[in-house]
């Protein structure tokens, strides 16, 4: 048994090896690019922050197409 554990170590590192060999190969393809470095700090480029509108219908019409409503909640199926 110990020598089929050492036979898969090995084959492992030989195959790992391998592998980092041909990712450094692919890597030398790529061509380099100019780094980017922000002087200031950006938080969110695609709209203004601030406080969000809210709309006095949304919740009637949001309660009315829920599957089930209860106790001001939605009541779904939990998703994994």
């Amino acid at each position: 048994m110990e020598q089929d554990a050492r036979v898969s170590r090995d084959r492992i590192r030989e195959e790992g090896i391998a592998l980092l060999e041909e990712f450094s190969k692919e890597l030398e393809s790529v061509p380099e690019t100019a780094e980017t470095h922000y002087v200031m700090d950006v938080s969110n480029v695609v709209r203004d922050d601030r406080e969000g509108l809210r709309k006095n219908e949304f919740a009637s019409k949001f309660q009315r197409i829920v599957p089930k409503w209860e106790d001001g909640f939605v009541v779904c199926e939990k998703g994994v």
